[in-house]
């Protein structure tokens, strides 16, 4: 049985940018076993982020990512403000997940409403 994860990230870094501690990004996850529950929180979730972030970008058709121009925070290694993304993931079976041509058009549109 596959298992569904949706995974929403803040963080430094876009959330396609798999780096070894990318995890620590996290801000929560939801793991299911039926498909259609995961592609309607994300969804939702992808809905919410748009509505509450101006910008957005998306790679892969599953890795969203958010932003403000306004929202920074301060990187000491770097003397400087670094942008904070809102990101969001979905896996199957801890990979990402790559949506069919028909789910591409019923939940991954990721037009605003």
């Amino acid at each position: 049985m596959a298992k569904f994860q949706v995974i929403v990230t803040k963080g430094e870094y876009e959330p396609w940018w798999f780096f070894e501690d990318w995890q620590k990004d996290i801000e929560s996850s939801f793991v299911y076993t039926e498909k259609n529950d995961a592609m309607l929180q994300y969804q939702a979730l992808a809905q919410e982020l748009m509505a509450n972030y101006p910008n957005k970008a998306v790679k892969k058709n599953v890795l969203l990512a958010t932003w403000s121009e306004d929202e920074t925070q301060y990187c000491e290694e770097c003397d400087d403000d670094i942008q904070t993304f809102h990101g969001l993931i979905l896996f199957a079976d801890e990979r990402v997940y790559e949506p069919t041509p028909d789910e591409l058009a019923t939940y991954f549109s990721l037009e605003e409403n």
